[in-house]
């Protein structure tokens, strides 16, 4: 590659994947929607018709509003984490140990660490997991090396608004990609300008290139800032995706509908947050030729109608009144806020999450039917989330060891959940008992007890977990033989329940 010529550099910076522009906007919006805070309120909260710029400066000052983007978020990855989520160490490797218990740049652990990588893809539909290796620049080539260098791997997340480029085979795999970076000067405390500014990081399947802006009089001038070989044979980079999608640039986001409905129930709150300004606040209504400005009088009238007023003709002789709005706009804002925010969870399946009219009225009593079904939606979305959390975790295994040279065997070492039932371990047990009692099939019980030994033993290693599985197989124990002889013990017992205890009846007379 040629990273000598400074336009092709600044070509290559400049190239934005197909679907980049048309969604750029999208993810950000997203993203400001989780994040929430006061700046949110200036973009986002709308000014309606015949409202002035200093009405509408108040309003957005006194604007509030309940996170749902954010709840809707939270409570998809509360459940998910909820469940035990078997990672076997006995079959990792030790650079994969050693991953786990710092996974990032900061030593989060590998479950600290998951929990942020949902959470970025319930928000953004699609993120980027980059597994680094900070010997990238060695020569370090064996496991001893790595050890006696301090080298290790670790892993960071890059949001979709940083993924720039990237180039696909026939297989849907990665040529190359290029991902954006923030860098800032602060190593030295005195002599760092603390200027932040952009490079740009292109990994290849063997290659990586750092590259940096750096300005030259008035240009901008991209130059090869670093590079190195890593020589994994392909790109450390892996897509997570909160739905897994054939599309190569984007994927549906859980709140990519939601957010917008969120912003609505924002603004609805603060056009109620007027009208009750409004209430609270009447405005006069005077006759004109009661304005004289210049008298005491005026002043007096502005202040007593809170500087707003309106004026009509009062030749009639109509004395001055005070105007409110009608209670009945309220009552719609508030019906309309309460079906919106009913819409949000129950399209993930969470409306028992939320009450029937408001946060105070409990729980709303829908049927056991409707309950069900929306336990069959937060189940399958939470089995689905699941399923691609436990794939970007194994790629991220898998990378783990290319970086360090150890054996992959491609084996399954970690399973997320498949069920999210609310079955607990106690309720199997209840549900083993009554099978027993039931007299019900080998086959069904044995199936059953699979379940007990996933709760009863969720990290266990595989081997033995293996043995459990089988041991299964001659469960339960056949019933006991009968004792020999018990035939006339039967009959002496049946003699014996006799109303005349069995005796003989000629032997009394």
């Amino acid at each position: 590659m040629d990273f000598e010529d400074p336009k092709k550099l600044k070509k290559l910076i400049a190239r934005r994947h197909p679907d980049y522009q048309a969604t750029l906007a999208h993810w950000q919006f997203l993203e400001a929607c989780y994040q929430g805070g006061r700046d949110w309120f200036a973009d986002h909260i709308f000014e309606y018709v015949k409202e002035g710029p200093e009405e509408f400066k108040k309003r957005v000052e006194r604007a509030y509003r309940f996170n749902h983007s954010r709840e809707i978020v939270d409570l998809v990855n509360k459940y998910i984490f909820k469940a035990n989520i078997e990672r076997n160490e006995k079959d990792a490797s030790d650079s994969v140990k050693k991953f786990w218990k710092a996974s990032t740049r900061n030593d989060l652990n590998i479950e600290q660490y998951m929990r942020q990588v949902s959470i970025k893809s319930s928000t953004f539909g699609r993120i980027w997991i980059v597994v680094d290796n900070t010997g990238a620049g060695t020569k370090a080539e064996t496991v001893a090396e790595h050890k006696e260098l301090g080298i290790r791997t670790f892993s960071y997340v890059a949001s979709p608004q940083d993924v720039l480029d990237m180039s696909y085979d026939d297989f849907g795999k990665l040529n190359w990609i290029l991902l954006r970076e923030i860098a800032r000067d602060d190593e030295d405390p005195m002599e760092s300008s603390g200027n932040v500014s952009n490079q740009y990081r292109l990994w290849t399947r063997n290659e990586w290139y750092l590259l940096e802006e750096v300005k030259e009089g008035r240009k901008t001038v991209v130059s090869l800032k670093d590079d190195g070989e890593h020589g994994l044979g392909e790109v450390p980079v892996i897509k997570v995706d909160h739905v897994e999608t054939d599309d190569l640039y984007k994927s549906p986001s859980l709140i990519g509908d939601i957010a917008y409905l969120d912003r609505a129930v924002a603004n609805y709150l603060s056009n109620l947050d007027a009208i009750i300004q409004d209430q609270t606040f009447s405005q006069l209504a005077m006759p004109a030729q009661g304005l004289l400005p210049g008298d005491d009088g005026f002043d007096k009238l502005v202040e007593m109608g809170t500087k707003r007023m309106f004026t009509y003709d009062g030749e009639s002789g109509n004395a001055p009144f005070y105007l409110s709005p009608d209670p009945k706009q309220a009552e719609i804002i508030v019906t309309v806020i309460q079906k919106i925010i009913n819409e949000i969870y129950h399209s993930v399946g969470m409306a028992g999450e939320r009450t029937k009219s408001d946060n105070s009225a409990g729980i709303d009593n829908s049927s056991g039917v409707a309950k069900a079904y929306d336990f069959e939606r937060v189940n399958a979305l939470l089995a689905s989330k699941a399923d691609a959390l436990d794939r970007a975790e194994e790629k991220m295994i898998h990378l783990v060891n290319l970086w360090n040279g150890e054996d992959d065997s491609n084996e399954e070492i970690v399973k997320y959940p498949d069920d999210f039932d609310v079955r607990g371990l106690y309720d199997e047990f209840d549900i083993a008992e009554r099978l027993s009692l039931v007299a019900a099939p080998d086959s069904v019980r044995q199936e059953q007890m699979k379940l007990l030994i996933d709760k009863l033993f969720p990290q266990i290693e595989k081997s033995i977990k293996a043995t459990m599985i089988s041991d299964l197989k001659a469960w339960p124990p056949a019933a006991p033989e009968p004792i020999s002889g018990s035939s006339s013990l039967d009959g002496a017992l049946e003699k014996s329940q006799k109303p005349d205890g069995g005796n003989d009846t000629s032997m009394a007379k």
